[in-house]
């Protein structure tokens, strides 16, 4: 990518599973000179393996450096994957990852100017991006969405923000003062799968924060702050991620 994300990564690593369209990203530092790419691909593969009991039959991807290492090889001739690389420049070889990978940055980066946000935010737009891409209806699968065929339920999107829009973080009672404001001004950057969460950026403290206690403003954006009251932040939070 042209800029660092707020976390420091520099590239995404898009990996698309070929039967539902389903896709999981992956926000890397550095895209070759160290194992953080192979050992991300290599801890995906067994998870899948591990959580759907059922083995990955081929891996296809391009000639690229860091896929061609004789660590990843070997892992892909343990577990029995067949490797397949495409030709060099001969991107619709492997149209199915190029497709995905234009998708991804085409809606990112439309997130990313509706919200006014500026490109430190990528990674954050590009990961929101692939959450909402696998719980959209696709003709390739019978209108069904990537999620339902990887987990045989529909999704849900009560959860779901506009992103980059206008947040109140709630502050726990145990942690302000008696006069200190009830909650604190952030943008709303996507979801947090694992803790069933908002990923939020707190505009003060400059940092991403994981929370579930947050009112949302779907009609203002920008990072330019704005002093709460109070009021926005009364009442209950809203819906957590599924």
């Amino acid at each position: 990518m042209e800029e660092n994300s707020l976390g420091g990564s520099k590239y995404l690593l898009l990996i698309v599973d070929e039967a539902s369209g389903c896709m999981k990203g992956f926000c890397l530092r550095a895209k070759s000179e160290s194992e953080d790419c192979i050992k991300t691909i290599k801890t995906y593969i067994m998870k899948v393996q591990t959580q759907f009991g059922k083995k990955v039959k081929f891996v296809r991807h391009d000639g690229a450096r860091e896929f061609a290492t004789n660590s990843l090889k070997d892992f892909y001739e343990d577990e029995g994957i067949e490797q397949q690389t495409t030709v060099p420049y001969a991107h619709q070889t492997n149209g199915t990852a190029e497709r995905a990978i234009r998708t991804i940055v085409t809606i990112g980066r439309s997130m990313l100017h509706h919200a006014k946000l500026d490109k430190r935010f990528w990674a954050e737009a590009a990961m929101t991006a692939i959450y909402v891409k696998n719980r959209l209806p696709s003709p390739k699968i019978e209108h069904k969405t990537p999620f339902e065929i990887v987990y045989k339920s529909k999704p849900s999107v009560k959860h779901m923000r506009v992103f980059g829009c206008r947040t109140y973080i709630l502050t726990p009672k145990e942690k302000r003062l008696k006069w200190d404001p009830k909650a604190r001004a952030g943008i709303f950057l996507g979801y947090e799968e694992v803790s069933k969460a908002y990923r939020l950026y707190d505009i003060e403290a400059g940092q991403v924060v994981i929370s579930r206690d947050v009112n949302f403003d779907e009609s203002a954006f920008g990072l330019s702050p704005r002093i709460s009251d109070g009021v926005q932040a009364d009442g209950e939070a809203q819906e957590s991620p599924k």
